[in-house]
């Protein structure tokens, strides 16, 4: 089986891309006989990671230069030979699936600069950056797309070169998004940069999909929410919607960043979620 990927992105931060990247993988995990599931922490907060591996295996590994930000460092900046495949740490298994993680660190965001400036100097454009990751990342994902069944990019806020790359390389992009006026305010943006990011030989536009997170029962919020599904209803609509809204609770943080297990009557709201994603990149597919 060919890995289906996915990116979960937003321009805005404090949206809980990190809590439904790593609810989500968790769940994908979980489907029918077990899945395996890769996420890349693409994000210099390295909350995801801290999640999944812990404070002292997390330290090691940066310790060890077994993170994104060493991978990228050795195979653009250095330009040694690199294999993504070799900065793959192993989870314990959940129930039937398992999943693992290629983790992220603090120095991550000074690697992206020691980029720009390395490629600069060669007289590369910002475009001509990204495409070099891109290109990277393309060449790299092969061997671990014939590995997992389901890969996530945990993206950090804003759009930069990794961004950018793992939206081009992504089956569906997943938009975390808290349904009131500032968090809206970028939306359009950010879908209108996701609709330019195809992979190579993709001729129709992306269509983003927003999932309404950290939903509260105001008035306000309630109102933004019809606003936005009747927007992905349109055509002309930047994005589409999935059905799922996430409730602004305190469980779901710590259920994610804890490992532990939803409270009664929850346990089938990521598992919703996972399955629309599931059917969105199956749609993709076609």
């Amino acid at each position: 089986m060919t890995a289906k990927i996915i990116s979960v992105s937003n321009m805005k931060g404090g949206v809980g891309k990190t809590t439904i990247a790593v609810s989500l993988a968790r769940e994908l995990a979980r489907r029918g006989d077990g899945a395996k599931v890769l996420i890349v922490d693409l994000d210099a907060q390295a909350n995801a990671s801290f999640w999944l591996c812990g404070d002292e295996a997390l330290t090691s590994l940066i310790e060890r230069g077994k993170t994104i930000d060493a991978f990228l460092e050795d195979a653009i900046v250095f330009e040694r030979q690199a294999a993504l495949k070799d900065y793959v740490h192993a989870l314990p298994n959940i129930e039937r699936g398992a999943v693992s993680v290629i983790p992220s660190s603090p120095e991550l965001r000074i690697v992206e600069r020691e980029m720009i400036v390395f490629l600069s100097r060669r007289r590369r454009n910002l475009l001509e950056v990204e495409r070099v990751v891109s290109d990277l990342f393309d060449e790299q994902m092969t061997h671990l797309m014939s590995v997992y069944d389901f890969i996530v990019f945990d993206s950090a806020p804003g759009i930069s070169a990794l961004t950018e790359a793992a939206l081009r390389s992504s089956d569906v992009i997943v938009v975390p998004t808290v349904p009131d006026f500032i968090s809206n305010l970028g939306l359009e943006a950010f879908c209108k940069t996701v609709c330019w990011s195809r992979k190579k030989g993709e001729q129709e536009k992306k269509r983003p999909w927003v999932v309404a997170n950290m939903v509260k029962n105001s008035p306000h919020q309630q109102m933004m929410l019809r606003e936005m599904r009747a927007e992905a209803e349109t055509p002309e609509g930047g994005f589409s919607m999935f059905k799922v809204e996430i409730p602004n609770e305190l469980w779901i943080e710590e259920t994610a960043s804890a490992g532990g297990s939803a409270p009664d009557g929850q346990s089938n709201l990521f598992a919703s979620l996972a399955e629309e994603v599931l059917q969105a990149a199956q749609a993709s597919a076609r």
